[in-house]
């Protein structure tokens, strides 16, 4: 036999689902601006690898998550000159984020040093 209460029970438990969440601050994750300085002459070994290699080398080494190997040089710098990689640190939504959530975004200062290595030729040494 069905229970009487079941439609009421459940009615309520909607209610207060919709109302939490029309009521929870949900915010987007924001880079939070990070005081730096980005050197002019940026190079993959010298400053981009070390912060791959710290955030982006548990996932993405041969054979990488998604088909990504960013665990060379040559990698690398085909990923950044498709645009793919500044745009998934960024968060655009139209590319897969990553680092994917939960896991800490890049600070600003590490995603204003890639950007920067590759307006400027994307160099290895």
């Amino acid at each position: 036999m069905r229970n009487p209460w079941l439609p009421i029970m459940l009615f309520f438990a909607t209610q207060a689902l919709l109302w939490s969440c029309k009521h929870e601050k949900v915010k987007n994750p924001v880079m939070t601006p990070v005081p730096c300085e980005v050197q002019d002459t940026l190079t993959y070994q010298g400053q981009i690898a070390p912060i791959l290699s710290q955030n982006c080398f548990p996932c993405h080494v041969y054979p990488g998550s998604g088909g990504i190997n960013i665990d060379n040089f040559t990698d690398v710098k085909a990923v950044a000159l498709s645009g793919m990689l500044v745009q998934s640190i960024i968060h655009d939504t139209t590319y897969v984020i990553m680092p994917p959530p939960p896991q800490k975004l890049l600070d600003s200062c590490d995603v204003k040093r890639i950007k920067r290595w590759i307006q400027t030729g994307c160099k290895e040494f």
